[in-house]
């Protein structure tokens, strides 16, 4: 009762603010990836309120009434009236729920000059969304390397891979990637499976070249060795300075974190997942992400992107 009445207060808050689609920021990201972390960061910088995992089909019905899949896939130029207008409505604040609305206080949502979506479900879509909404502040396309999520997604017990087989046919557009759906049914073993679906949900967004000229792709791996660094091109790309804040609490651990997150040693964080696999393990996920043509992860903890820069 307590939530419910909390949540309609929210509702009915936003209602009122009237926030725009375009002046949301949008934390595209997978579960597991350190996305609560960057969460709160982007929350402690400027006044803002997080709208928490939208798309999620459980918790948000309305996802589910329109046929999204767990990880949807939208072709870039598809024409779907129905989900243009729920996304609209979902990052201008009109669907809050005790799911979607929990994330923030009250006078969060009160104070906030903006919303933060933040969607572990948006990854298959994003160079659809990118297309449909004009952001007045680029989206951030948070990547986390595949072996880490699924080394963490693993030990948390909460990602079964048993109901995969029947979320590759669900939701429209299943049809344009029978061929990955086929794939990923093939392959042997749990790690397998959750690097091919994560292989599936990000191609797109990763060969998109509008998606890349409208986002801001940020890395776990460069944020937690270079966090400065990385929150200033974060910020610079929006044209904005950043805030004393922000830069503090980049060195908190987020409030999801199981274990101290050793912060203290970013590097052990970031390389962590090689001791949960053994190398032949690590050998078949490299092959997955080689099946599909991903190269900006491999046996390296470190993404391969152009931005690296040396720490000082």
């Amino acid at each position: 009762m307590k939530q419910r009445i909390r949540s309609a207060a929210v509702a009915a808050i936003l209602q009122v603010r009237q926030h725009k689609a375009e002046n949301a920021i949008v934390l595209s990201c997978d579960p597991r990836s350190g996305s609560t972390w960057l969460s709160e960061v982007l929350s402690a910088s400027t006044p803002s309120a997080v709208i928490w995992e939208p798309f999620h089909r459980d918790h948000v019905p309305q996802i589910r009434d329109i046929g999204f899949a767990w990880r949807q896939y939208i072709p870039p130029e598809a024409d779907w009236p129905e989900a243009e207008r729920l996304l609209r409505k979902i990052l201008s604040g009109g669907l809050i729920n005790e799911w979607t609305g929990w994330a923030s206080p009250v006078a969060d949502f009160i104070k906030a000059e903006r919303l933060i979506v933040k969607c572990c479900r948006a990854n298959g879509f994003l160079p659809w969304m990118v297309r449909r909404v004009t952001f007045n502040r680029r989206p951030i396309h948070f990547l986390r390397h595949p072996f880490a999520i699924t080394a963490s997604q693993i030990k948390m017990g909460n990602f079964d891979t048993s109901g995969m087989s029947a979320d590759l046919d669900r939701g429209r557009y299943a049809s344009d990637l029978a061929e990955s759906a086929a794939y990923i049914r093939g392959l042997e073993t749990p790690e397998e499976k959750i690097v091919g679906m994560w292989c599936r949900t990000q191609k797109a967004a990763l060969e998109d070249e509008v998606t890349e000229a409208r986002v801001t792709r940020m890395y776990y791996e460069t944020l937690s060795l270079f966090p400065e660094q990385e929150i200033e091109r974060l910020f610079a790309g929006w044209g904005e300075s950043v805030p004393e804040n922000a830069l503090a609490q980049v060195q908190k651990a987020s409030r999801m974190t199981q274990e101290q997150s050793l912060l203290e040693n970013p590097e052990d964080q970031v390389s962590k997942w090689r001791t949960k696999f053994s190398d032949r393990q690590i050998e078949r996920m490299c092959r997955v992400l080689k099946d599909f043509d991903i190269e900006i992860y491999g046996e390296d903890p470190m993404p391969k992107t152009t931005h690296l820069i040396s720490r000082k």
